[in-house]
Formats: structure tokens, sequence, C-alpha cells
């Protein structure tokens, strides 16, 4: 029995092991959910909105009442010139209220400009939100361009190891020299070099994508889902981009971050100018102290036993040294300022619009036009081969046939992700 239960033990580890080591396969949406969730400069932004917020609400504690107890206890002594000193015990408490009555837009503006700056700490917020978003799809289709890149080197290995076999053979027959030979084993060195060089560069895109995430994600057991390329017919599955740039431009002040930012700011601005201007009026606010004191005997009949006071209080700064007229000027300067910021930031976009669009459209050509020279290169290849079997031409004229037709190859799946990186840039200018 205890032969069996370890037999089905081991059978069962068997059949788990396997399952745990294999490859998840990580989309392109699941990374960006991963970074949402773990990206450390996201909960950074998540903590400035939210100290804001709070910041807000200290605003707000001015117009509350204010309630103050103090309390005393010990000994208190009083001496008079050629008399004798009196000493005794004494424990006080006292209780103080205010309430602001009107201020004349100091603390409201102050509420209002701090209400304003955490709306624009969200929209920033969201701004880092669609800034991760585009950087996740930028690393994400690197990785899949140098595995592209990967998938060609090894085409050309293959073809070097073709040309080289073909090298011995009529090397060996007498029709080739030797040099032929020496020049492919040269031409498929090189080839596993640059392999090589892009098997590291993977690994290195990889562990940007990682770190954009903020996450190893499946204990780094993972694959990136990419669609099979059909490099022959590779530009009829783009995806379309038609809308007019007008549109775009349009549909980009509603909805980029930066600029919502921008406005909240400049409302924040005009509020503190209200703010400012109300320290040239008074401050109107109710006022009450209620004590109670016990005292030794010896202070029974000089110190009274309950004690309070209310009403209403008037604070009125008559000059401060031109202070208030600086603090003023200084509100009115910012909000100049957050005005201009705004009118840069809508500049920036449109200029962002424009660029991104014409990348859209400069990518497409070159992947139209990238997918026409690699069908090119191939024909010449096959015609130089044939050509080089039949000592019609020299070994160079195949060779250059031949890296012509690796190259490009790389240049079209260099320009096939290029373009959906292009529309990423698109999608991230227009606030999508």
């Amino acid at each position: 029995m205890k032969r069996l239960i370890y037999s089905m033990g081991m059978g069962l580890l068997l059949t788990i092991v396997p399952l745990l080591a294999k490859n998840q396969t990580l989309t392109i949406d699941k990374a960006i959910e991963i970074a949402l969730k773990h990206s450390p400069d996201i909960d950074i932004s998540r903590f400035d909105f939210k100290g804001a917020v709070a910041r807000t609400k200290f605003q707000k504690g001015y117009y509350l009442p204010r309630l103050d107890l103090s309390a005393v206890a010990g000994e208190t002594g009083i001496a008079y010139k050629e008399q004798e000193g009196l000493s005794g015990s004494v424990l006080l408490g006292s209780l103080s209220a205010s309430q602001l009555l009107y201020d004349f837009g100091k603390t409201s503006g102050r509420i209002s400009a701090s209400d304003e700056s955490s709306k624009a700490y969200r929209a920033t917020m969201n701004q880092v939100i669609s800034e991760k978003i585009l950087s996740i799809k930028i690393r994400y289709y690197d990785v899949l361009k140098i595995k592209s890149i990967i998938w060609v080197n090894k085409k050309n290995i293959t073809l070097q190891k073709g040309q080289l076999r073909r090298a011995r053979r009529y090397y060996e027959n007498g029709i080739k020299t030797i040099i032929d030979v020496s020049d492919a084993q040269v031409r498929l060195t090189q080839a596993k070099l640059d392999l090589s060089n892009s098997e590291y560069e993977l690994k290195l895109r990889r562990a940007k994508l990682e770190e954009a995430m903020g996450y190893v994600p499946y204990n780094g057991n993972y694959a990136l889902y990419r669609k099979k390329l059909d490099l022959s017919n590779v530009s009829s599955h783009l995806t379309p981009i038609r809308t007019p740039l007008a549109q775009l431009e349009g549909f980009a002040y509603d909805h980029r971050f930066e600029l919502q930012s921008s406005r909240h700011l400049v409302q924040s601005a005009r509020s503190m100018v209200q703010s400012e201007k109300g320290a040239y009026l008074p401050t109107l606010s109710l006022q009450g102290d209620y004590t109670v004191q016990h005292v030794g005997e010896e202070f029974a009949g000089l110190t009274p036993q309950k004690q309070w006071q209310a009403g209403v209080g008037i604070q009125w700064n008559l000059f401060a040294g031109q202070q208030t007229d600086a603090s003023v000027q200084e509100a009115k300067i910012n909000r100049m300022k957050a005005s201009s910021q705004v009118t840069a930031v809508r500049l920036l976009i449109k200029r962002q619009v424009i660029e991104s669009r014409l990348g859209v459209m400069r990518t497409k050509d070159s992947v139209i036009l990238s997918e026409g020279i690699a069908k090119a290169s191939e024909k010449k290849y096959e015609q130089a081969k044939k050509r080089y079997e039949n000592d019609l031409s020299d070994y160079i004229e195949l060779q250059e046939a031949q890296q012509g037709y690796i190259r490009s190859l790389s240049e079209l799946v260099i320009a096939y992700y290029d373009y959906y990186i292009a529309i990423a840039q698109l999608d991230y200018a227009v606030g999508r």
C-alpha cells in the first residue's frame, strides 16, 4: 500500500511540475492591468491626489466652530510691598469657542483654490496613467519586434548553412574555389553572432517591460501574445486610421488630462486672488469663553469662581507694511502664469496630435513599401542563386542578394511594429 501511494504521489508530481513550468500568455491588456496595479509612479501620483484632498478638507475646517479646552492645577501666590504675602492652591478650567461669521472671501477663496488644486492633482494622476499605458504598449511592441528580428536571424542562419553546403559541394567537385567556402563560413558565424546579440536584446527588452509594469508576472514564465505574421501580405492587415485631423484635435482638447489639470490650476489661481483681496477687509466672528476656578481659602474673596463672556468680534488689519498688496499682486501673477500654461499645453497637444497622426501615415507607408522591397528582394535572391548555380555570377553577387533579402525582412517587421507604436502614440496624443 505504501508503494502504491508513493507511486501515485510521484506520478501526480510529475504531472503537475510541467504544468507549473509551462509559459503563460501575457496579452497587452493584461500587461496594462498589471502596471495599473503595481506601478510605483502611479502610486506616487495617487498619494499626491489624496494629499490634495486632505488639504481641501483642512481648509473647509475654517468654516466649522472651534473649541479649545484648557486646565491648570498648581500653586499660586501674591506678594505686596511691606505686607505678608499670600499663597495657596489653584485649579482652573477654561472652555473657549469661536465661529467664523464672514471674512469677505478669504476662507471661501482658500477652500475653492484648494478644491481646484485637488482636481488638478486628480487630472495629473490620470495623465500619469495615460503615460504608463503608452509606455507599456511601446515596451510590449518592442519585445515583439525583437522576437521577429530573432526569427529573421534564424532564417538567415538557415540560408547561410545552405550556402555553406553548396559552396563545399561545388568546391569538392572543382566548380568553385575555396574562397567561397571560407566566405560562407564567415557569414554563417556572423549570422550566429547577430542571433546571439538579438537574443540578449530580447532579455533586455523584457526587463524594460517588467520595469514599466512594476512587477514580474507569472514569475517570469510567460510569453507575449502576438499574431502570426504573413510577411508576404502584412500591409493588408494593418488597423486603419481614418479620423480627420481636425476631429482628432478637438477630441484631444476635450480629453487630454494635462489640459484639464491646467484649467483647474487657473481656477485655483483665480480663487487665491479672491482670498488675498479679502485681507483688505475685516473678519467677523462669534467668540465665547467660560472659565471655572477653584482656589484655596486665602484667595476665595479675591478670585471669581465662574466667569464667562460672549460677543461678536471684529479683526481688521489697517496696515501691514504693504504685505497685503504684495500678496494680491503675487496671486495675480500666478493667475496669469496659469493662463499662459493653458495656452502652452494647447499648443503642445496640437503639435503632438499632428506629429503622431503623421507618424501613423509615415509608418503605414513604410510597411507598404518595405513589403514591396521584401518581395522584390526575395525574387532577386532566387535569381542570384540560380545564376550562381549555373556559373553565371560570382559569389559576391549571391551574398549581396541574400543579405538584401534578409535586411528587407528585418526592415519590414520593424516597420510593422513601428506602425502599432505610432497608433499607441496617437491614442495617447488625443487622450484615448
